[in-house]
């Protein structure tokens, strides 16, 4: 078991992407456990060799919306730390971007609810326990802006399936943070994580024609690295009673619901 003084992290879908980038950085930190998250954890090489490098990253099964790796998940942690301080749900799929909604087949918008917002509730319930034994227990869920429904008249694309799986997941965070917040001393805010050029983001995007281009997409692009640092900049910053419940940026800013 990890001495009291440490932080625990869990974060699920680590093995790339903001959840590598995310682990990669708290790892440099001397007082971390970090449980990272992976569907095919002994073949996640880079989180393998992290792992091994800093000895505070222990790889584990993890797929969204998956009871059984929910709950074997927590036994470890159990068996290992005794508590979760810090549950980061980054786990998530992005399809079908640009597709109009008579377009969508209904499987798609299934199988993105599934994992970006099933994967969520799965996870927290498992793990409820064991944030609950943390003194300060936080709950961080990596969204999008474009769960925003304000936002929809004035994105230029059409993110129907996508978009109504972080809503549900946004949804979703506002009643824990309700439920849980006054009651178990819980921290729990959605967090957008920028517009990041991981190789998600870009074969979406290519998927439906449309290049990873800062001008023409009128935003900026930042790196996997960039937005960790960023997140757990607020991560660290952020209190329950300033913080708790609200959909922000992640530079603290809010994003209109």
């Amino acid at each position: 078991m990890s001495s009291p003084a440490s932080t625990v992290y869990v974060i699920s879908g680590a093995t790339r992407g903001i959840g590598f980038a995310l682990t990669s950085l708290l790892a440099q930190r001397d007082d971390v456990l970090i449980f990272a998250g992976a569907r095919d954890p002994a073949n996640a090489l880079p989180l393998q060799e992290l792992a091994k490098k800093t000895g505070k990253v222990v790889p584990v099964k993890l797929e969204a919306a998956n009871e059984q790796d929910a709950a074997a998940l927590a036994e470890l942690v159990q068996e290992k730390a005794g508590k979760v301080d810090v549950l980061i749900n980054n786990a998530g799929i992005a399809e079908d971007f640009n597709k109009p909604v008579l377009a969508t087949l209904p499987a798609s918008f299934t199988k993105q609810f599934t994992v970006n917002a099933l994967g969520a509730l799965v996870l927290f319930q498992h793990l409820y326990p064991l944030l609950t034994k943390s003194a300060s227990p936080r709950f961080f869920a990596i969204t999008s802006g474009a769960g925003s429904t304000g936002s929809v008249a004035l994105t230029p694309l059409s993110l129907a399936a996508y978009g109504s799986s972080k809503a549900a997941l946004n949804h979703l965070v506002a009643h824990i943070a309700r439920e849980h917040g006054e009651k178990d001393n819980l921290l729990a805010t959605l967090v957008h994580p920028g517009a990041v050029s991981t190789e998600t983001a870009k074969t979406t995007l290519e998927a439906a024609g449309i290049p990873l281009d800062p001008q023409l997409l009128n935003m900026t692009i930042l790196t996997p690295d960039e937005s960790a640092s960023a997140l757990v900049k607020l991560f660290d910053e952020a209190k329950r009673e300033t913080h708790g419940g609200k959909f922000l940026s992640y530079n603290g800013t809010e994003i209109p619901w």
